[in-house]
């Protein structure tokens, strides 16, 4: 039954995985100018606030590419037909996971015993 939702629904989740592929892409081309910011001042405090800066942006654009490889990861398995299967267990992710969280690589338990490990 959950396979026949994903297959109805895969308009819907390649709607949403193209969404926000083109948001990432889109913050993604203005975090270069954060990175590359002179934190050269002679002022401790304002280095130390620039550094932090420089570091979140540079966290930020870390964890933004690696959001854009799940989502292609998933646009490619939707034009495969393979989307949708659990990279831990092989089992079908829950439809509403997928709706909340269409680059979900796991199913929920799994997901859940990755994060305690």
């Amino acid at each position: 039954m959950a396979t026949a939702t994903i297959k109805t629904r895969k308009g819907t989740y390649k709607a949403l995985l193209l969404k926000k592929r083109n948001e990432l892409l889109a913050s993604v081309k203005r975090e270069p100018e954060a990175l590359a910011a002179n934190i050269q001042t002679p002022d401790a405090d304002e280095f130390a606030v620039k550094s932090v800066i420089q570091d979140v942006a540079a966290v930020t654009l870390d964890l933004r590419s690696r959001m854009l490889k799940d989502i292609d990861r998933s646009l490619r398995q939707l034009a495969a037909g393979t989307y949708g299967l659990c990279d831990g267990c092989g089992e079908e992710i829950s439809s509403n996971r997928l709706q909340a969280l269409p680059w979900a690589r796991y199913c929920l338990t799994c997901q859940e015993l990755r994060s305690r490990n």
